[in-house]
C-alpha cells in the first residue's frame, strides 16, 4: 500500500471514529458530529484528504444499530477507507460516490459485526 492510500486509509479511520464519538458519546447527534469533522478537515487536510475524511464522516453518522460501537466505528473506518484507497475516481465533483460508498462501507461493517455477534 502506497503513502497516499496510507493517508487515506488513516483520514477515514479518523473521521468515522471521530464523527461517531461526537454524535453517539457527546450527543452531538450526526449532523452537528458530521459538519465539525467536515470543517475541520477541510481547514487542515490538503482537498483529497479532506473528501475522504468527509466521505468517512458519513459512516460515523450511522446509527448504533447499524454502528453499534466505538470499536465497530473502527471496523468501518478501515472498510470505508480500503474502499475508498482502492476505488479509481470517477464523477469527481458531480456527487453521489461519497454517499454511496458510506452507505456501502456501513452495510459491509454491519455485516462484519453481525459475524462476530
Amino acid at each position: 500500500m502506497d503513502k497516499a492510500k496510507m493517508q487515506t486509509l488513516a483520514c477515514a479511520v479518523a473521521g468515522v471514529m471521530i464523527t461517531w464519538f461526537i454524535n453517539h458519546q457527546m450527543g452531538y447527534g450526526a449532523i452537528i458530529a458530521n459538519g465539525m469533522v467536515g470543517v475541520v478537515a477541510a481547514a487542515l487536510l490538503p482537498a483529497p484528504l479532506a473528501g475522504a475524511t468527509y466521505t468517512a464522516s458519513f459512516v460515523g453518522m450511522s446509527g448504533l444499530g447499524v454502528i453499534p460501537s466505538f470499536f465497530a466505528s473502527l471496523v468501518g473506518g478501515v472498510v470505508v477507507g480500503l474502499v475508498l484507497a482502492y476505488t479509481p475516481e470517477i464523477y469527481a465533483g458531480i456527487g453521489g460516490k461519497g454517499g454511496t460508498t458510506a452507505a456501502l462501507s456501513a452495510h459491509i461493517t454491519r455485516a462484519i459485526m453481525n459475524l462476530f455477534s
